[in-house]
């Protein structure tokens, strides 16, 4: 007994010292370790908050730059705007080139903003008047063709279409898209956007061949979901110089129709037509929607569900 005793003693007398070296060391080691993992971290904090003052820096910077850009360019607009208004406001100030350059100075640059529609024919009235009519005439067709297919190119990727041939002559339809009622005293046909499913009928009134322009009678109806039919009519006039941004029929639910002219041939007696019926944010500066159509839009959104991720 004394001899296995004496044996303990000796192996505790060993490790009771090997025992604190032991704590000690891992004290250390623990140590080291967490004072190394707080300089990383604090590391990686700094680092991040240095990434995220130079992200609001240069965005700052970016923002201030696209600001005093925009405000160069409004003010280039503005002056140029008026300059070229003022030549028009002017009797007598200019002759038929500088009126039809100046006037294709603010179509190109304020089409998707103004109604430029009055200076057009303005300046069609005056091309009649003069000598070489048929020269400023084409530049007038060239350029108000021009921007219509510039304002299509937007309206028809966010919107949808159909085509139409008038018999000028006979006032009869004949249709070059497929899916529009087949008649010969109206186009027609059903397009659907943004879950609003719409019929669009054109009728043809008068057609003028002087001024290449048609009159047409457009008849909108919209079925509800309770079953019933919503109407709605109305007439104008169709020419090379109504832009469909600018020259359209509201609708419900934040939404535009407008009907274009591609080309008016007097000789062969016919008329090609678009119809396109597109977003209500695609219209033209000047056309904002209503506020209770903002409304209605922002309670339909809050009222939306919201997406569960996916795990």
């Amino acid at each position: 007994m004394t001899s296995e005793r004496d044996a303990w003693d000796k192996l505790e007398i060993i490790l009771k010292p090997l025992g604190g070296l032991l704590t000690a060391l891992a004290v250390a080691i623990v140590g080291f370790w967490t004072s190394n993992y707080l300089r990383e971290r604090e590391s990686q904090e700094g680092a991040l908050r240095e990434r995220m003052q130079t992200s609001d820096t240069n965005a700052r910077l970016y923002s201030e730059l696209i600001s005093k850009r925009e405000e160069s360019e409004s003010a280039l607009r503005k002056d140029m705007f008026k300059s070229i208004i003022d030549s028009f406001l002017r009797a007598g100030s200019q002759n038929l080139e500088d009126e039809v350059l100046n006037l294709e100075l603010l179509v190109y640059n304020f089409h998707e903003s103004l109604n430029l529609k009055p200076l057009f024919l303005h300046v069609q009235r005056e091309a009649m008047k003069a000598g070489n009519a048929g020269g400023y005439m084409g530049r007038l067709n060239r350029v108000a063709s021009e921007i219509t297919k510039k304002q299509m190119l937007v309206l028809e990727e966010g919107g949808a279409t159909f085509d139409a041939t008038l018999d000028t002559k006979t006032l009869s339809f004949s249709s070059s898209s497929s899916g529009v009622e087949p008649s010969a005293d109206y186009a027609a046909k059903d397009l659907s956007l943004e879950g609003v499913a719409r019929n669009f009928r054109l009728e043809a009134l008068q057609a003028d061949p002087r001024t290449q322009e048609v009159e047409l009678r457009l008849t909108i109806r919209t079925p509800s979901s309770n079953g019933e039919v919503g109407t709605t009519a109305t007439e104008f006039w169709v020419g090379y110089f109504d832009f469909p941004m600018i020259d359209n029929t509201r609708l419900t639910h934040d939404q535009r129709c407008a009907v274009v002219l591609n080309n008016f041939d007097s000789r062969r007696g016919a008329a090609e037509l678009t119809l396109v019926y597109f977003p209500g944010k695609y219209a033209g500066l000047r056309e904002k929607p209503y506020y209770d159509e903002v409304v209605a839009r922002l309670l339909a959104a809050s009222q939306r569900p919201a997406a569960i991720p996916a795990h």
